[in-house]
């Protein structure tokens, strides 16, 4: 009975083969590395910015903005840049294979990190922002290239079966680098965990040569020869994928459409904390405290439902799970606006993002074509993604100036109707990946 018991919970759960395991942890050690680097980062550059102009607001064109205010102006500027990065990830991808980008990028933020460990000691105002929009970046450019190589190495059918252990180690990725913050830096101080962030940038380098290396599968070409007449520029490349397919723009409006929801979210509990929680390490130390929940949260949904749920009922019940629980959190916090419920808010929003969502999710981009993995996801993940935010941040600055900070709540209101439209979608998104997955259906799985 117990043998019979362990069978049916490694077929449920942990249904990978022998040969798969290896790419399969080294894939999940290198997502916890860029997960646990980035939870370092994020409760610091939120930390910094809001404490920053929380006492003495920011004054634009005459108006005042708060802690929390600001930093949805930032979000703004992340749009900005982020597309510069569209840009640089889509040419690297058409002139280096897979491990040298890795190798580009990790570099280039190892060198960033040692920049600002002179400087976020005592940060002023040109290193609160540069900072912040550092930490954005990293995140956006380190997981869209982690996704883009583990769409790439893992086939539809490996990825359902999979990808809960592999989106395991960024859970746990988050319960690390956050309990980083919550418990050292007080201690050491930011620069000193900026340092010690280099370290797993190293690690990483070397597992992408490592997988590269022992995969039996040849690499393609990430990007294809421009047929004659058709606009190559990297200015537009990945949008002219994303435009031309129908799947692609109900991703883009999946993604789109939860970054809004999101955004609101985390701007009711930015605005909370700051006018609820006092000194600036305190701010921090929240903050790094909502991931820890967030992260043991989605550690117990990635280790018991993901697999289990992409398996059983497929990957579009896997993407209802988040927008059905985001309309319960947000009617609570109608009934119920505060600190505590607020953190229950964004701690479920986010663990399920991060777990059984996110794997959904990027199972989405495994039939696809290699453009489409690289540099239409590159566009999506960065460019769309921050885009939806900006939308976000407006909608939020404006209900904030009409009904102030502390009625932050009422934006709850505009999240239940994007959910309606966001469960409409990933409707649809369900029923044609299963058409593109399945090769009965399908001349090649190649096709975007």
């Amino acid at each position: 009975m117990a043998a019979k018991l362990l069978q049916q919970v490694k077929e449920n759960f942990f249904d990978i083969r022998k040969k798969e395991w290896p790419d399969v942890l080294m894939m999940s050690l290198y997502f916890f590395l860029v997960i646990a680097v980035f939870w370092v980062l994020k409760p610091m550059k939120r930390g910094i910015l809001v404490n920053l102009y929380q006492e003495v607001p920011l004054m634009v064109w005459g108006i005042s903005f708060a802690g929390a205010e600001v930093e949805q102006l930032a979000k703004v500027a992340n749009m900005f840049v982020v597309y510069l990065f569209v840009i640089a990830f889509t040419l690297l991808s058409r002139k280096l294979p897979r491990q040298q980008m890795n190798l580009v990028l990790c570099t280039f933020f190892a060198s960033l990190f040692v920049l600002f460990s002179f400087l976020v000691n005592d940060p002023g105002e040109p290193t609160a922002w540069s900072f912040y929009i550092l930490g954005d970046i990293f995140n956006s450019a380190m997981v869209t290239f982690f996704w883009a190589y583990s769409n790439d190495l893992f086939s539809s059918d490996q990825a359902k079966r999979t990808y809960g252990i592999v989106g395991l180690g960024g859970i746990i990725g988050g319960i690390v680098g956050s309990s980083v913050v919550v418990g050292f830096v007080d201690q050491v101080g930011r620069p000193s965990l900026m340092i010690a962030s280099i370290f797993p940038l190293v690690i990483m380098t070397a597992i992408g040569y490592w997988v590269h290396n022992r995969t039996e599968k040849k690499e393609a070409e990430p990007n294809e020869p421009c047929a004659e007449g058709k606009r190559c520029n990297a200015l537009f490349e990945g949008a002219d994928i994303v435009f031309k397919s129908k799947y692609l723009l109900t991703i883009v409006g999946i993604l789109g459409l939860y970054e809004m929801v999101s955004n609101i979210v985390d701007f009711q509990l930015s605005a909370v904390i700051a006018s609820e929680i006092q000194g600036d390490l305190e701010k921090d130390a929240y903050f790094g405290f909502v991931g820890q929940i967030t992260s043991i949260l989605s550690l117990v949904v990635q280790l018991f439902f993901t697999s289990f749920v992409m398996k059983r009922f497929g990957v579009g019940v896997a993407l209802l799970f988040l927008p059905v629980a985001i309309t319960f959190g947000t009617i609570g916090f109608l009934i119920v606006p505060g600190l505590l419920f607020v953190t229950i808010m964004s701690a479920g929003d986010n663990s399920l993002n991060y777990s059984i969502n996110q794997s959904a999710k990027e199972t989405l981009y495994t039939p696809l074509s290699q453009d489409a993995k690289y540099k239409a996801k590159a566009f999506i993940d960065m460019f769309v993604q921050r885009f939806a935010k900006v939308l976000a941040v407006v909608l939020n600055l404006v209900v904030a100036a009409l009904v102030g900070l502390g009625q932050v709540h009422w934006l709850s209101l505009a999240t239940l109707m994007i959910l309606i439209f966001w469960i409409m979608l990933v409707r649809y998104a369900g029923r044609e990946f299963k058409k593109k997955a399945d090769p009965e259906e399908i001349p090649s799985v190649n096709e975007g």
